[in-house]
């Protein structure tokens, strides 16, 4: 996560089901994976969100307080009265990969206390770089009474089915994980400022370990997303999203792993 994203739709998005997993009656943590600088890509800049009653509707005091961030910034994110009573964030940034063991430790002991914690790379799950989580890191994070959500962005290389497929056969195998549920989401920004085309970007929110009510929520938060905008299901299963619901390991029955389906 890089500063310069710091209250774009993406934000809007991750923070609601955040806000929404959570309640009144859990703990997040947010690592942020935070990388200093300006990358100089164009990512961060759709605002457009701002001036949509939709995405206001979504969660009221979320829009409040990320519209009136006083600068974009991971700090100011921070400070911003958004996050659930109690909510612990590591801002430690990326190391090297010489001093990742540590910062992993560091960012462990600071987020002990949370029992939802969410990963927040720039560019999702991956091979051990500043810009990915890595499956290694999962499983330290995971105990008892505590749901790990991290981001993930799809590629081109192969179906969405197939990647998901995919992913969840690899926390099972790589990082031991048998509760899986991902909800995937497509948010249609314009292609340029003020432009009247549009382009999709794909957002899926992975979470393991998650219990039945963490499970229940997160799919009314995708049912909620129906009211928003270029925020849509592709048609495929022309259902609602708890019923688009489906395993996707052939050897998981669907309460072990799933996938919300109907936004991709």
């Amino acid at each position: 996560m890089r500063d310069q994203y710091a209250g774009d739709v993406s934000d809007v998005l991750k923070f609601a089901f955040l806000r929404a997993l959570a309640g009144v009656d859990r703990t997040l943590g947010i690592a942020w994976y935070y990388a200093p600088g300006d990358d100089r890509r164009p990512d961060g800049r759709h605002l457009e969100w701002r001036g949509e009653e939709a995405w206001r509707l979504l969660d009221e005091e979320l829009h409040a307080g990320l519209a009136t961030l006083p600068e974009r910034s991971i700090a100011a994110l921070e400070q911003a009265a958004i996050w659930p009573e109690g909510t612990l964030f590591h801002r430690d940034p990326m190391p090297s990969r010489i001093e990742r063991n540590a910062w992993a430790l560091r960012k462990r002991s600071t987020l002990d206390g949370a029992n939802i914690v969410f990963l927040d790379p720039d560019n999702g799950l991956g091979v051990e770089t500043e810009k990915h989580a890595t499956l290694s890191e999962i499983r330290p994070l995971r105990k008892p009474g505590r749901a790990v959500v991290f981001i993930t962005f799809p590629g081109r290389s192969m179906t969405h089915d197939a990647l998901l497929r995919q992913l969840h056969e690899q926390l099972t195998a790589e990082a031991d994980v048998e509760n899986i549920f991902t909800l995937r989401t497509n948010v249609s920004v314009p292609r340029a400022p003020g432009a009247h085309s549009y382009v999709q970007r794909q957002r899926w929110f992975t979470i393991v370990d998650a219990d039945a009510e963490v499970i229940a929520r997160a799919r009314a938060f995708a049912l909620a997303l129906e009211s928003v905008p270029r925020v849509r299901a592709p048609g495929r299963c022309g259902m609602s999203v708890s019923a688009c619901v489906r395993a996707s390991s052939k050897s998981d029955p669907p309460s072990r792993t799933e996938s919300a389906s109907s936004f991709e």
